[in-house]
C-alpha cells in the first residue's frame, strides 16, 4: 500500500494548489452562479481526501480477492458524498434526494463531504469506528467554522438516506447453491486450480439490487460460443498459446501488459479518477460526481457481469485446456500440464469482469471529459502484484478497451470473446446509467430506483 498512499498523497496535495486557483479564478470570472444558492466553486480537496480515506478503509477491511465487493462499498460512500454535495451546490440531479435537516444556504461543502463519508464508512465498517472517528474529528478541526454545523448535518443526512435506501439490497445474502464444486464436465465452471481450498467468489452479487439498473439481468449477454464452434476453437487455441505461463509466442511487452492489469481494480479506478480530477482542475461538485459515477457504475457493471457469469457458469481456460479431450471438438488439443500466466480467480469465466468494469469506465471517461480522446493515466502493477507500481497512458477510450481485452487473453484468464463481450456489457451499463443519473439540474429524467 506504500506506493498507493504516495500516489494518493501527491494527488491530494496537487488538488489543493490547482483546485484553489481554479476555484478563485472561476469565482472572479462570474461563474459562481452554477449552484442552487449561487455557491462559488470550492476546491476538490475534501472530496479527494475522503475518497483516499474511504479507499484505504475499504481495502484494509476486505479480502484482497474481492474486487467487485470493494467497488460496492466505495459506491455507498461516494453516493453519500455526491448527494450531500449537490444538496448544497446544485448543478446536478441527486442520486437519491433527501429532505435536508437544515437550510443548505451557506452550509460548508467540505464539512458535508466529511460527514457524509465518515457516516457511511462508520456504518459499513464498525470495526474501524475508532480510527475513523479520530480522522473525522481532526479533519473537521482543520476546516473553517463558517457553515460547518449545517454542512455536517447535511452530510450525515445524505449518508443516512443512502444507508436506508440500500438496506435489503442483497449485500452478503446467503447463497445455498454449491457453485463450482465439480466434477469436470464439458463447458462447466469448476474451481481452479485448488478446488478443495476455494469457494465461489461473492455469488450473491449476481442477485443484488443495482444502483442505476432496473435489474441485475437487464443487460444479460447472450450465451458463450458452442464448444464445437469455429469461434471457440480460435479462442481456445489463442489463449492456449498466448496465455500460458511458459508461452513462447507472448512478447515481453504483452507479458508486462497482462501483469499490469492484475492490479486491484478498485484501487486503479479511484487513483485514476483522482488524477483526472487534478489534471482537469475539477471543483468539489464535479469531483464528487466523477467519483460517484466511477464507483456506482463500476459496481453495476460488476453486478450485471456477475449475473451473466453465474447464469452461464462457463469454464475457465485452465480447465478447458487441461480437459479439451472431453469438449467434443477435434480441433482442440488437451494439455494436462497447462497453467495460465496469472492465477485464475474463483468465479466463472464468461464474461470477463475486467472487461465489464473497464468498458464501463471508458464510456464514463468519455462522458466526464466530453471527448473520446481521454488522455488518461491508469496505475497498475509490475510483475502481476496487486499493488500500484506502474502507470500506463491511454490516449483514447478505444485504446483502453482494446488493451483490456488483450490483457485478459495474454494473462491466460479469459477467452477473447469473453473479454470483448464484457467490454460491450460494461458500456451498455454505463450508457444506461448516464442517461438516467448524474444529469445537470435542468435535465428532467425518470429514475428507476
Amino acid at each position: 500500500m506504500g506506493r498507493l498512499w504516495r500516489m494518493i498523497a501527491a494527488a491530494v496535495i496537487a488538488s489543493v494548489v490547482i483546485g484553489a486557483a481554479a476555484g478563485a479564478s472561476e469565482a472572479r470570472s462570474g461563474h459562481a452562479g452554477t449552484g442552487r444558492w449561487d455557491v462559488a466553486p470550492v476546491p476538490a480537496t475534501a472530496v479527494l481526501d475522503w475518497n483516499a480515506t474511504a479507499l484505504a478503509t475499504v481495502r484494509g477491511s476486505l479480502p484482497a480477492k474481492f474486487q467487485i465487493e470493494s467497488d460496492l462499498y466505495m459506491a455507498y460512500v461516494q453516493a453519500s458524498v455526491y448527494d450531500a454535495v449537490v444538496k448544497i451546490a446544485g448543478r446536478y440531479e441527486p442520486y437519491h434526494d433527501f429532505t435536508s435537516p437544515v437550510s443548505p444556504r451557506g452550509a460548508s461543502l467540505p464539512a458535508a463531504v466529511t460527514a457524509a463519508a465518515y457516516t457511511a464508512l462508520a456504518y459499513y465498517f464498525p470495526a474501524q469506528q475508532a480510527s475513523l472517528q479520530a480522522t473525522y474529528t481532526a479533519y473537521l478541526a482543520g476546516l473553517s467554522a463558517d457553515g460547518q454545523a449545517a454542512g455536517v448535518a447535511i452530510g450525515q443526512a445524505a449518508a443516512e438516506d443512502i444507508i436506508a435506501e440500500r438496506t435489503g439490497d442483497g449485500r452478503d445474502a446467503a447463497i445455498s447453491t454449491p457453485y463450482g464444486a465439480g466434477p469436470v464436465t464439458p463447458g462447466v465452471w469448476v474451481f481452479a486450480p485448488l478446488p478443495s481450498l476455494q469457494s465461489a467468489q461473492t455469488p450473491w452479487l449476481a442477485f443484488m439490487r443495482p444502483f442505476t439498473l432496473q435489474t441485475p439481468s437487464q443487460f444479460r449477454v447472450g450465451p458463450p460460443p458452442s464448444l464445437t464452434s469455429p469461434r471457440y476453437t480460435r479462442d481456445l487455441n489463442e489463449v492456449q498459446a498466448y496465455g500460458s505461463a511458459t508461452s513462447t509466442v507472448r512478447t515481453p511487452e504483452e507479458t508486462a501488459i497482462a501483469q499490469f492489469w492484475n492490479a486491484f481494480a478498485t484501487n486503479q479506478a479511484n487513483v485514476m479518477m483522482a488524477g483526472v480530477v487534478n489534471a482537469h482542475a475539477m471543483d468539489a461538485v464535479d469531483a464528487a460526481r466523477s467519483f460517484a459515477m466511477v464507483n456506482m457504475v463500476d459496481t453495476d457493471a460488476g453486478i450485471a457481469c456477475w449475473d451473466s457469469k453465474y447464469h452461464y457458469l462457463f469454464w475457465r481456460p485452465v480447465t478447458a485446456i487441461q480437459h479439451a479431450d472431453i469438449d467434443g471438438n477435434p480441433a482442440t488439443t488437451a494439455d494436462t500440464t497447462w497453467t495460465p500466466l496469472l492465477v485464475t480467480p474463483n468465479h466463472p469465466e464468461y464474461p470477463a469482469a475486467h472487461g465489464c468494469v473497464t468498458g464501463a469506465e471508458s464510456d464514463l471517461l468519455t462522458a466526464i471529459l466530453h471527448t473520446r480522446k481521454i488522455q488518461v493515466d491508469y496505475p497498475g502493477s509490475v510483475g502481476g502484484a496487486s499493488t500500484l507500481t506502474a502507470t500506463r497512458h491511454y490516449a483514447t477510450a478505444s485504446d483502453l478497451r482494446r488493451e483490456i481485452v488483450n490483457a485478459r487473453v495474454w494473462a491466460g484468464l479469459h477467452f477473447r470473446t469473453s473479454a470483448t463481450v464484457g467490454v460491450q456489457l460494461g458500456r451498455a451499463v454505463a450508457r444506461y446509467a448516464l442517461d438516467h443519473y448524474f444529469q445537470p439540474t435542468h435535465h428532467h429524467n425518470h429514475q428507476g430506483n
